[in-house]
């Protein structure tokens, strides 16, 4: 009789499995310029943004634009009018597929500086519902509660890379070109110091944290609803 639980051999399958799934994400490209995202997430994003059709999506880190670049793709097969704008302190290592794109805009800035780099006055001319994309890893608490400032209900923020296991591969992406260092539980600490004083104004929105289980994501309780 099959007994229900994991055997050691069949846990280490699964820790292997999801290092597998690590390696793939490092290496996976979109046209040709590196995404950065596994399947499952991409499958996700992909059902979010054909639900929410956000008219503005901002994304921390740009890198070298495949995340950018496959978002407005994206929302351009899905016939929304959105504005795609990525920003990154370094923009030197945008792909030139990426960069060609008239479908998105790169900004150069730094987030340590977000309320300069995105002034009040700019936020306030972007259309709702907005898609808010935090993979940047750097300064998480200040640009969400800056941001929070400036959402309204509907508008979705995804921080990606809050999985605690999360873990860094030598010479694959990021860390090869940018010295990246995988921040373990630190996202995910600062993301719960976020909800502070605000569970009445965000959701953690299970309808995309488990579509294939339980946090199955990189971005564990990291796809948030503004209510």
């Amino acid at each position: 009789m099959q007994k229900w639980g994991y055997s050691l051999k069949s846990f280490t399958a699964l820790i292997i499995q999801k290092f597998q799934i690590i390696l793939g994400k490092w290496q996976t490209c979109w046209r040709g310029v590196d995404v950065l995202k596994d399947p499952l997430d991409l499958v996700i994003v992909q059902q979010l943004l054909w639900e929410l059709k956000p008219r503005t999506v901002i994304e921390f880190g740009a890198y070298k634009g495949g995340s950018a670049l496959w978002t407005a793709d994206m929302l351009k097969m899905f016939g929304c009018k959105s504005r795609v704008i990525s920003v990154d302190i370094d923009l030197s290592l945008l792909d030139p597929e990426a960069k060609k794109s008239p479908d998105v805009e790169f900004i150069e800035g730094d987030i340590m500086q977000v309320e300069k780099l995105f002034a009040e006055e700019f936020l306030e001319t972007l259309v709702h519902p907005w898609f808010v994309v935090e993979d940047a890893h750097v300064n998480l608490k200040d640009v969400l509660e800056y941001f929070d400032r400036f959402t309204q209900s509907g508008d979705y923020i995804c921080v990606e890379d809050t999985n605690p296991i999360m873990a860094g591969v030598l010479g694959q992406g990021l860390i090869k070109e940018l010295g990246y260092v995988a921040s373990g539980p630190q996202k995910l600490n600062e993301l719960k110091s976020f909800f502070i004083g605000r569970s009445q104004r965000y959701l953690v929105d299970q309808r995309y944290t488990d579509f294939f289980g339980y946090n199955a994501t990189w971005n564990m309780n990291g796809f948030l609803k503004r209510v």
